[in-house]
């Protein structure tokens, strides 16, 4: 069986899409024939790839099953969502993202975190305010990214 970085890559990017949420469970027999396509072999992805996309409860319990098998098992929503916050903060700092693009998504993944103090809710409502500065104040766009950049270093920072 070949498993290069970029399938295994693409299949966790679709599981932890399913666990956020941003998934399509019945897209997961077209995802499992690709994986198959491209070398990724293992009798659940060929049982998953040959489901209808009616078979929803099915499609679901076999990719999970598939995931684990890969030694990937299905993570937590809330690691999922601090890795994508990292993700996301690397793209800027990189910039491969534009400033309020960043800070939307990452705004948007602190807003679901489960955090009892409330800092990460703080952390959103911050980056949603400097993502309207950025868009309705253009001369001030080089503070606000520095802003922006200073605040996404802090929650990355509040993580560790």
């Amino acid at each position: 069986m070949r498993r290069g970085p970029e399938e295994m890559d693409a299949l966790i990017r679709v599981a932890d899409d399913g666990v956020l949420g941003r998934g399509r469970t019945e897209d997961f027999p077209m995802v499992a024939a690709q994986a198959l396509a491209r070398g990724v072999d293992l009798p659940a992805l060929r049982e998953l790839a040959g489901l209808g996309r009616d078979d929803v409860r099915d499609a679901a319990d076999l990719f999970e099953r598939a995931m684990t098998e890969l030694g990937h098992p299905l993570r937590e929503g809330d690691a999922i969502r601090w890795a994508r916050i990292r993700e996301a903060a690397t793209s800027l700092l990189e910039k491969r993202t534009a400033p309020p693009n960043a800070a939307g998504e990452i705004a948007e993944l602190l807003r679901t975190l489960d955090d009892p103090d409330g800092r990460t809710e703080d952390f959103a409502w911050h980056l949603h305010v400097l993502s309207v500065i950025w868009e309705d104040h253009p001369a001030d766009r080089p503070d606000t990214v520095a802003t922006i950049k200073s605040t996404v270093s802090e929650i990355i920072g509040y993580r560790r």
